[in-house]
């Protein structure tokens, strides 16, 4: 059983928030976080993406594979986070 890193933890905490997420592909997706996995696979509801021509489509919901994202931005509010106490 492995354990699960501060990155992921952080992660979840951003549950329930906007966040941003880029692609490797180039797309962006910017939304609420409804779910996240160990595997950084994560679940954006209310979904913006900005394609890589930048054209915005709207989208209900939205799951995203982790093995398939570059970046995740997550609000500034998570620097207050109970994690970064333990750390």
């Amino acid at each position: 059983m492995s354990t699960v890193g501060v990155p992921i933890k952080l992660l979840f905490e951003a549950e329930g928030m906007k966040i941003t997420v880029e692609m490797k592909n180039g797309e962006i997706y910017r939304g609420l976080l409804v779910g996240a996995e160990d595997t950084m696979n994560v679940s954006l509801s209310d979904v913006l993406r900005t394609a890589r021509n930048g054209k915005i489509t709207k989208m209900p919901n939205v799951y995203l594979r982790g093995s398939s994202i570059r970046f995740i931005a997550l609000p500034d509010l998570l620097k207050s986070a109970p994690i970064f106490q333990k750390v």
